[in-house]
């Protein structure tokens, strides 16, 4: 759509017509589009429940918003995988979208705890069509250590 808008405004301007007026650029400040607010951060991830294996590093998720606020950008990042994921309020039918990008096809759902903590729980399909726990995951604050 925007570069549509850039080369019509191009091809006027060659022309010398007058340029057509740009659409407005999207406003994600509604409490809809902050709804998931409390995942943007940088994480250490370790399997709810149970700690982690001693010597075992916990997974790094860091979780920004871009284009001007109206997409979260999941970055993943584990011993095992790697991944993405881009968020975004769908205005149209009311409800957050994800579309994430690895090797694996799930279902989440996200929690927030309340104290500074976020709860990830992902199922997968079975081939008889019922669904299982893949993971279940506890987000914490990432802390940089300090340098002396």
């Amino acid at each position: 759509m925007l570069l549509t808008s850039l080369l019509a405004l191009a091809v006027a301007q060659a022309a010398g017509s007058p340029a057509p007026t740009p659409p407005p650029r999207p406003d994600c400040s509604a409490v809809e589009h902050r709804q998931f607010d409390f995942w943007v951060g940088d994480w250490d991830v370790v399997p709810n429940g149970a700690p982690p294996k001693p010597g075992q590093r916990p997974a790094r998720n860091t979780v920004t918003k871009i284009e001007n606020g109206c997409v979260l950008l999941e970055q993943w990042n584990a011993v095992t995988n790697t991944g993405q994921s881009f968020n975004i309020y769908d205005r149209s039918r009311g409800q957050w979208h994800q579309t994430w990008v690895d090797n694996a096809a799930v279902r989440l759902t996200f929690f927030d705890l309340g104290d500074g903590r976020v709860r990830q729980f992902s199922e997968r399909l079975n081939a008889d069509g019922t669904w299982s726990v893949n993971y279940d995951l506890l987000y914490t604050p990432h802390i940089m250590p300090k340098r002396r």
